[in-house]
C-alpha cells in the first residue's frame, strides 16, 4: 500500500512540475524565424533548406539532403533561467565517423547586453523524442529580461516537430528572419557540416557567427558538384557573396571536365548576378603525405580550379576571388577521417575564408 502510494504522490509531482512549463512552437510564432533560410514565403514554417519545387528538379540523393536542417537557426530572447528543448528527428541519429550530438543534435550560445557570446551547454537525452535541458542559465548584469539566444539546429538529420519550453511565468520572444543579405555557401559534405561534434562548430556556422550575416548553407553531402539546375536555386538568393566549395565532390571529373565546370558556374551566377564570387580550392586530405595517390587527387582538382579562375579573369569576369589550399592551411590533427574537418579543421577553414571574405567586402 505504501509502495502504491509512493508511485502515486511521484506521478502527482510530475504531473505537476509538467504543468508549470509552457511550451512553444517555433512554426506557431506567426511570422518566419528560422534563421539563415532562403525562401521564407515557401518554406519559412518547416527546417528544411530548398523549396518543394526543386524535388522535380535535382537528383533525389540531393533533394534528401536538403530536408536537413545544416545551417539553420532559431534567434529569441528569454529571461528565463531553465531552458528545454525537444523534438523529433526522420533520421539515424549518428554516423561511423560523426557523433549523434553533431548529427541530430542542438548548440545554444547566449548573447549579453554587451555582447559578449556564451556558449550554453545542456544535459541532452536522445530517445524517440530527443531532449537538450538548460539549467541555471543566469541574467544579465544590467538588467532581469534575460539574454538573447541562438539555437543551432542538426547538420545531418530533419526535423519533424520541435517545442521549446520554459517555466510559467518566464518570457521567451521569437526574432524574425533576418533581412540582411546573406552570404550563400554552395558546397559538399565539409560545406553542410561533417564531422564537426556539435552544430555550431560546423565552419559554416563559425563563419556565420563571425561575419554577422545570415548564411545559407547549401552544402549536400557527396553532391556539391556545380550542376546548373542546383546553381539555378543559389543564385535566386540576392546574396551578399557568393562561396562555392564543391571541389572535394569532383574527384570523378577530369581535369578539363573540373575547369569547364568551375567556368559554367561562374558565368551562370553571373548572368543574372554582380556580387563577388568566391571559389575554393580543396583543403586536401589527411593521408597525403603519406598517400601518393591522395596528393595528386587534390593538386590535381586544384590545378584544374585555377586553370578555369585564371580564364575568367583573362575574360574580364569582375568580382571573382580565389582561396588557395595554402591559405586554408589545415595542421595534420585537422581531419577526423581522410577528408572531413574535425572541430579544429573547421575552425582553420572558418578563419581562412573569413579573412577571405572580409578582404573582399
Amino acid at each position: 500500500m505504501k509502495r502504491l502510494l509512493s508511485i502515486f504522490i511521484l506521478c502527482m509531482v510530475c504531473l505537476s512540475a509538467g504543468a508549470e512549463w509552457k511550451w512553444q512552437n517555433p512554426m506557431d510564432a506567426g511570422f518566419p524565424v528560422i534563421q539563415n533560410q532562403g525562401w521564407p514565403d515557401e518554406i519559412g514554417q518547416t527546417y528544411v533548406r530548398l523549396p518543394d519545387r526543386a524535388k522535380a528538379e535535382v537528383r533525389e540523393p540531393l533533394w534528401n539532403l536538403s530536408r536537413n536542417s545544416a545551417g539553420l537557426a532559431i534567434h529569441f530572447y528569454c529571461n528565463s533561467p531553465q531552458i528545454t528543448v525537444r523534438y523529433q528527428v526522420s533520421g539515424g541519429y549518428a554516423m561511423p565517423h560523426m557523433q549523434s550530438t553533431g548529427v541530430s543534435g542542438l548548440d545554444l550560445y547566449s548573447i549579453d547586453s554587451e555582447g559578449k557570446w556564451s556558449f550554453c551547454f545542456g544535459n541532452y537525452s536522445f530517445g524517440d523524442t530527443i531532449r537538450y535541458s538548460y539549467t541555471n542559465l543566469g541574467q544579465d548584469k544590467f538588467h532581469n529580461r534575460g539574454f538573447e539566444y541562438r539555437l543551432y539546429l542538426p547538420l545531418y538529420n530533419s526535423i519533424k516537430w520541435m517545442e521549446i519550453g520554459t517555466p510559467e511565468g518566464t518570457e521567451l520572444t521569437f526574432i524574425p528572419q533576418s533581412p540582411e543579405k546573406p552570404v550563400v555557401l554552395y558546397g559538399t559534405s565539409i560545406a553542410q557540416g561533417a564531422c564537426s561534434s556539435r552544430p555550431a562548430m560546423a565552419w559554416a556556422n563559425i563563419l556565420q557567427r563571425a561575419l554577422g550575416y545570415p548564411l545559407i548553407n547549401l552544402g549536400f553531402s557527396g553532391n556539391g558538384q556545380l550542376e546548373k539546375n542546383v546553381l539555378n536555386y543559389v543564385i535566386e538568393q540576392d546574396a551578399r557573396i557568393y562561396i562555392l566549395d564543391c571541389l572535394p565532390n569532383l574527384t570523378q571529373k577530369t581535369d578539363q571536365e573540373v575547369t569547364d565546370l568551375v567556368i559554367a558556374a561562374v558565368k551562370q551566377i553571373r548572368e543574372k548576378r554582380n556580387a563577388p564570387i568566391l571559389l575554393v580550392e580543396h583543403a586536401g586530405y589527411s593521408n597525403a603525405p603519406s598517400d601518393q595517390r591522395q596528393y595528386e587527387s587534390y593538386t590535381r582538382l586544384n590545378a584544374a580550379s585555377r586553370k578555369g579562375y585564371e580564364t575568367l579573369l583573362q575574360a574580364g569576369v569582375k568580382d571573382l576571388y580565389y582561396l588557395t589550399h595554402e591559405e586554408l592551411n589545415y595542421p595534420p590533427d585537422a581531419w577526423v577521417d581522410y577528408v572531413h574537418p574535425s572541430d579544429l579543421g573547421a575552425t582553420y577553414q572558418a578563419t581562412a575564408v573569413e579573412k577571405k571574405v572580409r578582404d573582399i567586402l
